[in-house]
């Protein structure tokens, strides 16, 4: 950590820029952050003033907190100043004409590399001549050789006499000749292979010239745009009385936007190797931390809070709640008569779906509360003050264990916040009408003493990733289910289904469908029992004349297993143990008149 000392005369200003002091922490909220900066500085006796120059462009201006010990802080001062436009306009042109030196390096770099290829293309030139042979004494005058040179021909004008199709080749072979191809050889080899290496290391300065070009680029971009949208500078002014000359240590704390934090978590399963689940589960819970404040934060402490910043000292002024008489709207008036007329067991029968046994308090208890919520929720949405959840009440500070780096650029830093085992159960679903296979699901406690704040989860089995999914908030103490994914120990064989038709009644006649669906299931696990929840569809009667009537399993017992959820589909929960095997009959009729037809569409 950089510390600055500075030694002046009594009376003096101490100027620091705001960006290079150390940040001792951050607070981070869910919409800003609170910065605590560090000044070390030397003073003199008497009055003093030390200036943060500069600081971040999104600062909240009534936020400004100076603490120190030994020193009496007199006035705090914040201060936006307009620009010096020459000083500035001079700074952008001397980062242009670094650019341009910079530029003339890149082609100086290019016209060097223009020369190694034309180089490279005369030696392979030369070499593709060589490889393909002189030219064919087609094209040669025809004049007799020397002797000297008619002796050492391998093929001559003699050949020709035998094949005048085939050109002939003049290549005189001697020591000489390849000796000097041997060294054109070599040296072609070694001299490309060199100017090959010079070309890829000139192609690396190259490319990083270049990158340091677009740079300097985006750094005068980003001045100029400065400059055009934000024409003033933040300073922080304090003044400071010593009553004798010493070192003090002053902590400037403010408070930015551009600045958030969101909860993440992964949650991890493991079971042995027979299959069995441990009856716990370890959360890692993160905090994905952006800012883009203009200043980074190096090296510091950091707390992440689901809480409110609180702005200025005074506390915030509350004001009067009314309670008065709510008023009916038009929509309501309009539906109230319709809900009068109707009689409260007509529309729970439709609901349920039975007409073959009388069912009227059931029905009778399930449609009032139905109405009872239909009324609530409509006047929830017309109510224009709202209660707040006992979630967003409790606020919760998590600091992260050790120092941190979040530059500013608007990336999402995922930091550790803690890792926790967590009491379990494990439950299974399956559905066999739309999948033959057993979904295991996790039933966890937040044994912690602070809530959990909603965010995304990962999920993952013997540290193989399942799935992703949304927390939702978790006060301590409460639990919350989490999908694991499918078990393959537990076996489902979803059999045909048995469907049969027939004609009953004497005066008038009606169609009996009878429909027989057997569903097996089968715990492969050696030592451990496992609860398993099966869903099977019932058809729902949305019409008088289409009576539908369970014959198994007994849906009315008080205490059986299977029962109709509120969805009008049969769920049994029971326990499986190892090796069990266990048979679920589901027999249903449907009665409708004969001279009709039945159709089946499934209801989102």
């Amino acid at each position: 950590m950089v510390e600055s000392w500075h030694e002046e005369t009594a009376h003096a200003s101490y100027c620091f820029e705001a960006a290079d002091l150390p940040t001792k922490n951050v607070v981070v909220y869910s919409d800003r952050a609170e910065v605590k900066r560090v000044v070390k500085v030397s003073l003199s006796k008497g009055t003093s003033e030390i200036i943060l120059k500069n600081v971040s462009a999104v600062i909240e201006r009534q936020s400004v907190r100076v603490d120190g010990h030994g020193v009496l802080i007199q006035e705090v001062q914040y201060q936006e100043m307009p620009i010096d436009t020459e000083q500035e306009n001079e700074k952008i042109r001397a980062l242009e004409r670094e650019k341009v030196n910079m530029e003339n390096e890149r082609f100086a770099i290019e016209d060097e590399m223009c020369s190694l290829r034309k180089r490279i293309e005369v030696l392979d030139g030369v070499a593709s001549q060589i490889a393909t042979g002189p030219p064919s004494t087609s094209s040669l005058p025809n004049e007799p050789l020397p002797l000297s040179t008619r002796r050492h021909t391998v093929i001559g004008s003699t050949a020709s006499q035998f094949s005048h199709s085939a050109p002939s080749v003049g290549f005189l072979v001697n020591e000489e000749t390849i000796s000097n191809l041997a060294k054109f050889l070599s040296y072609y080899s070694e001299t490309v292979s060199n100017m090959k290496t010079s070309l890829r290391s000139r192609q690396r300065d190259l490319d990083q010239q270049s990158e340091k070009i677009e740079a300097l680029e985006r750094k005068i971009d980003q001045l100029r745009c400065g400059y055009e949208y934000d024409s003033v500078r933040r300073n922080i002014t304090i003044v400071v009385e010593m009553e004798a000359p010493a070192a003090v240590e002053l902590f400037v704390s403010y408070q930015v936007y551009c600045a958030s934090w969101k909860p993440a978590y992964d949650i991890r399963a493991v079971t042995t190797a027979g299959g069995e689940q441990e009856n716990k589960i370890k959360l890692c819970y993160y905090g994905l931390v952006e800012q883009n404040t203009g200043d980074d934060w190096n090296d510091t402490d950091m707390v992440l809070s689901t809480a409110s910043p609180s702005v200025g000292g005074c506390a915030p002024q509350l004001a009067t709640l009314s309670a008065s008489i709510q008023r009916p709207s038009k929509n309501q008036r309009q539906r109230q008569p319709s809900a009068r007329r109707k009689p409260l067991y007509e529309a729970s029968e439709e609901d349920m779906g039975f007409g073959s046994y009388d069912c009227n308090e059931m029905a009778d208890a399930a449609a009032l509360h139905r109405f009872t919520t239909a009324q609530i929720s409509r006047s929830s949405e017309d109510n224009s003050v709202s209660t707040p959840s006992v979630e967003n009440l409790v606020s919760t500070c998590f600091s992260v264990p050790r120092a941190v780096n979040i530059p500013s650029n608007g990336a999402e830093h995922k930091v550790l916040i803690m890792m926790v085992d967590l009491a379990c159960s494990y439950t299974h679903d399956c559905v066999p009408p739309r999948c033959a296979s057993a979904f295991l699901s996790a039933v966890i406690t937040n044994t912690t003493p602070f809530p959990l704040p909603p965010g995304d989860a990962a999920v993952y089995l013997n540290n193989g990733f399942v799935t992703k999914t949304h927390l939702r908030a978790v006060p301590p103490g409460e639990e919350f289910r989490c999908s694991l994914g499918t078990d393959p120990s537990i076996k489902i064989d979803y059999k045909t289904p048995t469907i049969s038709q027939e004609q009953v009644g004497f005066m008038s006649k009606s169609t009996l469908i009878t429909h027989e669906q057997m569903i097996s299931l089968r715990n492969a696990k050696a030592t451990q029992a496992v609860q398993l929840t099966v869903k099977e569809q019932i058809p729902k009667s949305t019409d008088e004349k289409i009576k539908v009537c369970i014959v198994s399993p007994d849906v009315r017992a008080k205490h059986g297993e299977a029962k109709l959820n509120k969805d009008h589909n049969l769920e049994w929960t029971f326990v499986l143990a190892p090796g069990q095997q266990r048979d679920l009959l589901v027999k249903y009729t449907i009665e409708h008149p004969a001279s009709e037809a039945v159709s089946f569409k499934q209801l989102a």
